[in-house]
């Protein structure tokens, strides 16, 4: 039997989600108190600027809910371009896109500029990450969120209890980890925050790294095992 990718393993999935939580920390200690993963505030707040007439709040808000549609429109782009010409580096490239993106926010200065700057990239890095690692053995994982993780573990402990079956089991324990995990990175991201300030966002940087690796591993399994059939 084939190898399953190494974007679609739980430990890359472990990995992203404590990245996902770590980042929501971040942006909320460090740059301003914003959390930059998920938009749905930033589009609630944009309806509350636009009913107010506040031209200021409105164009605060676009910003981040922009870099957050050119984070999905960018791996689409990748994805197309890379299947066109059958590359199969898909997510080891939007990983590498992560990692610079983040190196930079490590480097800009605390200020209120520099913050929205940063909150920008990170809700363009949380986005691609979003749209390109979307499923782990199998499930439905969200690495930058968790509303929908904890909505599948109830689900699946529910089946588990009812069917009695042991999948489900296994299931609604692994999104139960991953839910516990985004609260770990959001731990891991205000520790670091107190101790490390801007330079914090080093930490998911390391993360993502170790992720990419792990890829790039089992993507060496995979064409051995190719090679070998």
């Amino acid at each position: 039997m084939k190898p399953m990718e190494g974007s679609k393993i739980y430990p890359t999935a472990v990995l992203l989600t404590v990245t996902g939580g770590f980042l929501d920390a971040y942006t909320y200690f460090v740059r301003g108190k914003v959390f930059a993963n998920a938009q749905t505030g930033n589009i609630i707040k944009l309806g509350i600027a636009i009913a107010q007439g506040n031209t200021e709040g409105i164009i605060d808000f676009l910003m981040p809910i922009t870099a957050f549609c050119i984070g999905i429109l960018t791996v689409l782009t990748i994805e197309h371009h890379f299947r066109k010409r059958k590359i199969r580096y898909i997510h080891r490239a939007v990983l590498i896109i992560e990692i610079l993106s983040l190196l930079v926010t490590a480097f800009l200065p605390q200020q209120e500029v520099t913050n929205v700057l940063c909150n920008i990239i990170v809700s363009f890095v949380c986005a691609m990450q979003m749209e390109a690692f979307k499923t782990f053995m199998g499930q439905a994982f969200a690495t930058t969120v968790s509303t929908g993780n904890l909505r599948k573990f109830l689900e699946f402990l529910y089946r588990a209890v009812i069917g009695k079956k042991k999948e489900d089991r296994q299931t609604a324990l692994q999104y139960f980890l991953i839910v516990l995990l985004f609260i770990g990175g959001v731990i891991l991201g205000t520790i670091s925050a107190e101790i490390m300030n801007i330079r914090a966002s080093l930490i998911p940087v390391i993360l993502l790294c170790l992720s990419y690796i792990i890829i790039a591993v089992r993507y060496r399994t995979i064409l051995k095992a190719e090679r070998e059939n």
